[in-house]
C-alpha cells in the first residue's frame, strides 16, 4: 500500500502544528510531555465523558508554538475502555471536540520494544504524519538490551529519535523531527489467503459506496492515503483494503460502524465471516498474529546488535538476574511483599507526624499573629467578629493542616514516580479477587487517598461496567486528604499524650478500616447487585528508576494548590455562612453573666444552635453534641469544613482573638450543663470512624452521578455508606459507654 509523505509544514503553515502524544502504559509519555510543554499545560475532560484532556504549548524549533495533547495510554486502537476509546476517536480524528492531529509521536519504550511496537503497526494504518519517541533508552542499556535507532528507523520508514525523557535528552532532536515528520508506507501483513479474498471482496463492496456516495476522507481514520508515487488506482484500493480489513476484524469505531451496516457491505461481511467461521479463521486473532509476526521481524532486525554480541559471547553463560528482578523478588512475594507494603505505610504516618508537626506550629502561630495584627485595633462588632472567628479562626484551622497534605501528595508521588504502585497493584490483586474486584482497582482506590475524585475517574481503564461499579460504590472509603484535617485535630487533642508511633498507628487503623470495609462491600456487591465472574488482571511492571524531583514536586504544588484554591473559595464561602450562623440572630445582653455564658447563650440562640439542637435526639445515641452536628452538615460540602466549624463555634466564646484559647483546649474543656464532658477519647472514636467511613463530599456524589450515567447509583451510595456508619458508630459509643470503667466518661 502507498501513502502520502508530504512534509507536516507544507499542511501546517497557516495554522497552530497539533501533535498528539501515543504510546503504551508506563512508557513515559507523560514525563516527556511535561519535558516539551513545561508549565504551558491546561487539564479539563472531553466533553461527554470523564477521561481527563490534557493540552499544553511547545515551542518549535522556528519559534512557532505548537499545541501538544497527551492522549490517555493505550496497548490497541480496538477500544475496551473509556480511555482507549478516546485515544482511539482523537488519533482517527472523530471528536469535534479536538483537532485533527497533524503529527502523532508514538513514544516506544526502548526496553520493552517488541510490545510498544504492536501499537506503532496499528497506528501506521491511519496514514498520518508520524515520528517515535525511542524512550527510556537507558533503562535499555542498564538491562544489556542494544536498542539501533538507525535500524529501526529504516525498517518503519519513520524518524527514530532517541530519547531520556525525565533528563530531556533527545528532546530538541524530537521537536526537529516533529517539523518535517511525514507519513510512512504501510507494511504488507502476511494475512491468510482466505481473508485476502475476502478483503477484495469488500473491499469492491466499499468502492461501490464510495462511487454512489463519496466517502468521507477520514473514514477509518485511514483517509492520508492517496495517489503518492503508486498512482490513483492502486492508492484508492489500498484505502478499500484498508478499511475493509477493519471491518473483518471487528473494529466498530464510530465511522466504521454506520459503513459496516450499508448495502452491499453489511451483507459482504456477514458473508465472509460465516466463510472465514467455517475455514476455522478468527478475522482478529489473524490480523493480530499478522501484526506481531511484522513486530518480531521488526524487532529482531532492531535489536541485532545485542543478538551478535550474544553470539560471540562464549561460553554462553546463564543470565543473571537484573536488579529491578531481586528487588521484585521481595516486592511483589506473597507474604514479605504485604510486610513491604504495611511498613511503607505506616512509615509514611509517622515520617508526616514528625515533619509536619513543626511546620504546623509555625503556620499556626503565624495565622494567629496576623489575626491579632489585623484585629486588634477594631472595634466589636460583625466585621471584627467575621475577620476574627470566620476568616482567621475558620480558614485558617483548615490552612494549618496544609503541610501534612502536601507530605501525603510528596509520598504518593515518589511511590508512583518509582514504579512501586504497580507492583502494590499487582500485589492486592490477589487479596481484590478474593472479593471479587478486578486488579485494576487499585489504581483508583489507592489514588482515592488523595481525593476520591480523581479515583473515581481512574475507573474508566476497568473496561467492564460492572468491575467499574462495584469500584466506583467502595472508592469513598478510602480515607481522602479531606479527612486528614479531621484525624489530626481528634487524635492530636485526645490522645495528645500518647507517642507518634501510637498516633501514626491510630491513623493508620482508620485507613486500615475503610480498606477492610470497602473490601466487605465489594464482596456483598459482587454477589448480589454486581454479580459477575472476576476478570483476569494483566498488568505491566514499570522499570524502577529515581523519582524525578521536578516531577514529584509539580505533583505536590498543583495538588496543594488546588487544597488552598478549595480553601479560598469553599471554605471560605462555608466558613462566612457557618460564622453567620453562630451570629445571627443575636442574642440579648444579660449584664450578670459571665462572658463565656454569654457566648454560650448566643450560640444556643442562633441559628446553627436552633439546627443542631433539631438534630441532637439522631446525633445524641452516637455520642455527638448539637455543636458536633453542625460540623456534620458542613462538612457534606467539604469534610475539612468540620475543623473550620468547630473553631467558629468555639471561638464564639471570647470576643477577644488575643484572650481565646486554641480549639484543641477549647474542645477538651466543653463541658454540658450538668458537668459532663463533652468530648471524650470514646466520642473522639465514634467521630473517627465516621468520618472515615460515612460518604460526606456533595462533588464526589456529583462526580459518581457523571460517571454512572444517573443520580440512582449517587442516591444509593449515599443511603447505603451513611446507614452503615451510623449503625457501626452506634455499637462503638454504646458497647464502649458499657464496657469503660466507672467514671472514666
Amino acid at each position: 500500500m502507498a501513502s502520502c509523505c508530504t512534509p507536516t509544514q507544507d499542511r501546517t503553515a497557516s495554522g497552530v502544528l497539533t501533535i498528539a502524544l501515543a504510546g503504551n502504559p508506563n512508557c513515559g509519555k507523560t514525563t516527556l510531555f511535561n519535558g516539551l510543554t513545561g508549565l504551558r499545560q491546561k487539564v479539563a475532560n472531553y466533553p461527554g465523558v470523564t477521561v481527563e484532556k490534557k493540552t499544553g504549548r511547545c515551542r518549535m524549533p522556528d519559534a512557532s508554538w505548537a499545541q501538544i495533547i497527551d492522549l490517555p495510554g493505550t496497548y490497541s486502537l480496538i477500544s475496551r475502555s473509556p480511555d482507549e476509546l478516546v485515544a482511539m476517536e482523537v488519533l482517527r480524528g472523530l471528536r469535534p471536540d479536538t483537532p485533527v492531529p497533524d503529527v502523532i509521536v508514538v513514544v516506544v519504550d526502548a526496553s520493552n520494544l517488541q510490545r510498544n511496537l504492536y501499537l506503532v503497526s496499528q497506528i501506521l494504518e491511519l496514514g498520518r504524519p508520524m515520528v517515535v519517541a525511542l524512550n527510556m533508552m537507558d533503562v535499555a542499556q542498564r538491562r544489556g538490551i542494544q536498542v539501533c535507532p538507525a535500524v529501526l528507523q529504516e525498517q518503519l520508514g519513520l524518524s527514530v529519535i532517541p530519547i531520556v525523557g525525565h533528563k530531556g535528552r533527545g528532546i530538541p532532536e524530537l521537536k526537529e523531527a516533529i517539523a518535517t515528520a511525514h507519513s510512512a508506507p504501510m507494511p504488507d501483513w502476511s494475512l491468510p489467503g482466505a481473508m485476502l479474498e475476502e478483503l477484495l471482496l469488500v473491499g469492491g463492496g466499499l468502492a461501490i459506496i464510495d462511487s454512489e456516495e463519496h466517502l468521507p476522507d477520514q473514514v477509518g481514520g485511514v483517509g492520508y492515503y492517496s495517489a503518492g508515487k503508486a498512482g490513483e488506482g492502486t492508492a484508492r484500493l489500498a484505502r478499500y483494503q484498508a478499511l475493509a480489513e477493519r471491518l473483518l476484524v471487528g473494529d466498530r469505531a464510530g465511522d466504521l460502524d454506520e459503513i459496516s451496516r450499508r448495502e452491499p457491505v453489511g451483507s459482504l461481511l456477514g458473508a465472509a465471516a460465516s466463510r472465514m467461521a467455517q475455514l476455522g479463521i478468527d478475522p482478529m486473532q489473524a490480523d493480530i498474529e499478522a501484526h506481531y509476526r511484522w513486530v518480531e521481524q521488526v524487532a529482531k532486525l532492531a535489536m541485532r546488535h545485542r543478538e551478535e554480541h550474544a553470539a560471540t559471547d562464549a561460553p554462553m553463560r546463564p543470565r543473571r538476574k537484573n536488579l529491578s528482578e531481586r528487588v521484585d523478588a521481595i516486592f511483589i512475594h506473597k507474604i514479605w511483599g504485604l510486610l513491604v507494603f504495611a511498613a511503607i505505610m505506616a512509615c509514611l504516618f509517622v515520617t508526616i507526624f514528625y515533619l509536619a508537626q513543626p511546620i504546623m506550629e509555625a503556620v499556626a502561630g503565624g495565622i494567629d499573629a496576623l489575626g491579632i495584627w489585623t484585629t486588634g485595633s477594631m472595634n466589636d462588632g460583625p466585621l471584627k467578629a467575621l475577620l476574627a472567628d470566620g476568616l482567621f479562626a475558620g480558614v485558617g484551622a483548615v490552612v494549618v493542616f496544609v503541610p501534612q497534605i502536601a507530605l501525603l501528595f510528596m509520598f504518593l508521588a515518589i511511590l508512583e514516580d518509582s514504579g512501586y504502585l504497580a507492583r502494590a497493584a499487582f500485589l492486592m490483586d490477589r487479596l481484590l479477587s478474593k472479593v471479587g474486584l478486578h486488579g485494576k482497582s487499585f489504581i483508583p482506590l489507592l489514588s482515592s487517598f488523595a481525593c476520591a475524585i480523581p479515583g473515581i475517574m481512574a475507573t474508566r481503564t476497568i473496561e467492564n461496567r460492572k468491575d467499574r461499579l462495584a469500584t466506583i460504590l467502595i472508592v469513598p472509603f478510602m480515607s481522602c486528604s479531606a479527612r486528614l484535617p479531621v484525624y489530626m485535630l481528634l487524635i492530636g487533642t485526645f490522645f495528645v499524650g500518647y507517642s507518634a508511633w501510637t498516633q501514626a498507628g491510630l491513623m493508620l487503623s482508620l485507613y486500615a478500616l475503610g480498606i477492610a470495609m470497602a473490601a466487605l462491600m465489594a464482596w456483598v456487591f459482587k454477589r448480589t447487585l454486581l454479580k459477575g465472574p472476576t476478570p483476569a488482571f494483566i498488568l505491566e511492571l514499570p522499570s524502577y528508576k529515581i523519582p524525578q524531583p521536578s516531577q514529584v514536586l509539580r505533583q505536590v504544588w498543583n495538588n496543594s494548590a488546588e487544597f488552598l484554591k478549595r480553601a479560598g473559595t469553599t471554605i471560605f464561602f462555608i466558613s462566612v455562612l457557618l460564622w453567620a450562623m453562630t451570629y445571627y440572630p443575636r442574642a440579648a445582653k444579660i449584664p450578670e453573666l459571665s462572658p463565656a455564658r454569654q457566648a454560650a447563650a448566643q450560640r444556643e440562640q442562633s441559628i446553627a444552635g436552633r439546627l443542631g439542637h433539631a438534630m441532637a435526639p439522631v446525633l445524641a445515641p452516637l455520642g455527638y453534641d448539637w455543636k458536633m452536628g453542625v460540623g456534620l452538615v458542613g462538612a457534606f460540602a467539604a469534610r475539612e469544613v468540620f475543623v473550620s466549624t468547630m473553631a467558629i463555634t468555639y471561638a464564639a466564646q471570647s470576643d477577644d482573638p488575643a484572650n481565646s484559647t486554641s480549639l484543641a483546649e477549647a474542645m477538651r474543656a466543653d463541658r454540658y450543663p450538668d458537668g459532663r464532658m463533652v468530648w471524650t477519647p470514646l466520642v473522639a472514636v465514634s467521630l473517627l470512624v465516621w468520618f472515615a467511613l460515612a460518604m460526606q463530599c456533595m462533588s464526589t456524589l456529583a462526580v459518581v452521578r457523571r460517571e454512572a450515567g444517573g443520580w440512582g447509583w449517587p442516591i444509593f451510595m449515599l443511603v447505603y455508606m451513611n446507614t452503615l456508619a451510623y449503625g457501626v458508630c452506634l455499637g462503638i459509643f454504646q458497647i464502649g459507654r458499657l464496657l469503660a470503667p466507672p467514671g472514666a466518661l
